[in-house]
């Protein structure tokens, strides 16, 4: 059948398991014990040959090296790797998805800053939805959007898309408003059909970037713009999880709230939130028909 190469194993990776880490370290320990005691049952013998105390010296030095190593061991080990941090912490194209859901399956609680949300809206709103139904529970859900009223900042961040994405030419104003309020009207009829299920908070921000920040209050995830560029995430137990949280919150302070009605018909969500005649018509009907559009992480 051949030859087949064992993979190595490196210390970080054996210390990374408690179980190989207690067992790696009674194993050491035991065999030091051992050298040591037979040590000093050859020191107090009367009589010792040449090769015995050849054979002495030989254990002594075991014992030095192996103790020193140990120690040496124990003591690296309260450093961090930072290449080791950083790769824990990325996320494949390809799993951000997957990592996306996972957060969802276990949160009672989201939030979200993002430019339109076509993701949340598609996958992650109607997760949240189903957890909260399947458990009973109610689930606060923060969402911070970009503010579709001011044109300049969606000019600006059309102009953006159009030059740095791999959907670049959807990208026009009109367009960013009618994805942005296609998710606002996703939230309000979800509040609409389960308002004891779903408290949920919406903002509208003048911040532009191009980073999302999104997750529970034990994780969170930073992803770009481009499907395709690598995410990053943060547990609560991360050392940066403080730094994105924090961030999250100065996004929300400064972005305008924006109150969710409910037993209002659907055709009248929009006009009842801004006011009758804020948005154009063409832009309404684009959001009416997008609420059910993929999402691009699909």
């Amino acid at each position: 059948n051949g030859c087949q190469k064992v993979p190595s194993v490196s210390l970080s990776g054996i210390f990374s398991s408690a179980h190989q880490r207690r067992s790696f370290l009674l194993a050491s320990g035991g065999l030091l014990l051992l050298c040591f005691l037979a040590t000093l049952w050859i020191a107090n013998r009367p009589e010792q040959s040449p090769s015995l105390v050849t054979f002495n010296n030989f254990l002594n030095s075991v014992v030095a090296s192996g103790a020193f190593a140990i120690l040496s061991t124990l003591y690296i080990s309260f450093f961090v790797d930072p290449n080791e941090v950083q790769k824990a912490a990325v996320v494949l194209p390809q799993d951000i998805s997957q990592n996306l859901e996972r957060i969802v399956a276990d949160s009672v609680d989201y939030q979200i800053s993002v430019r339109t949300g076509r993701h949340f809206r598609a996958k992650t709103l109607p997760r949240l939805l189903e957890q909260a139904k399947k458990h009973r529970q109610p689930i606060r859900v923060d969402a911070i959007l970009l503010d579709f009223r001011d044109e300049a900042i969606c000019e600006q961040y059309a102009r953006f898309r159009r030059s740095a994405t791999f959907d670049g030419p959807l990208w026009s104003v009109e367009y960013v408003q009618s994805e942005v309020l296609a998710t606002i009207l996703a939230i309000a009829r979800a509040k609409n059909e389960y308002p004891l299920l779903l408290n949920v908070q919406l903002y509208l921000s003048k911040r532009l970037s191009t980073f999302r920040i999104e997750g529970s209050s034990q994780e969170l995830i930073v992803t770009r713009e481009d499907p395709k560029d690598f995410a990053y995430r943060y547990h609560r137990s991360h050392r940066d999880y403080a730094a994105y949280a924090h961030e999250l919150g100065l996004i929300r302070t400064e972005a305008s709230i924006v109150d969710v009605p409910t037993n209002v018909a659907p055709t009248e969500v929009l006009q009842t939130m801004f006011g009758l005649g804020t948005i154009a018509a063409t832009v309404i009907t684009a959001a009416e028909q997008a609420v059910g559009g993929r999402s691009p992480y699909a």
